[in-house]
């Protein structure tokens, strides 16, 4: 069985490749300003630089206010899942967002 990485989102997200978690990874303050500006242009809604503070959304730490009310996260949670993929529901209508699905399936083939 392979080893999923902490750092594999609920939703199949790789959190290595967010801004917000390499924001915080390097302690950029600066980094995580532009973030939440870039942030609440996309989504029409206001982001402070410490909403912006991930360690990853599996991680067991930190996680950006984005991730944390995110559908797909809460239930797979609910339900008792590591992803969403490991949920036999998989994919549902929770998943809307743009390449999420294409995300879950890549995950599913590694596992």
């Amino acid at each position: 069985m392979i080893m999923l990485s902490d750092l594999i989102a609920v939703c199949g997200f790789d959190c290595s490749n967010c801004p917000a978690y390499k924001a915080t990874q390097s302690n950029d303050e600066a980094e995580r300003k532009r973030v939440a500006e870039k942030w609440d242009k996309a989504t029409g809604t206001k982001h402070t630089v410490e909403d912006i503070l991930c360690d990853g959304c599996r991680a067991g730490g930190r996680i950006v206010t984005y991730c944390a009310t995110c559908n797909i996260r809460t239930c797979a949670q609910n339900k008792g899942y590591l992803t969403c993929v490991h949920c036999p529901e998989c994919p549902c209508d929770k998943i809307v967002r743009p390449g999420t699905r294409e995300m879950l399936e890549a995950l599913k083939k590694t596992l």
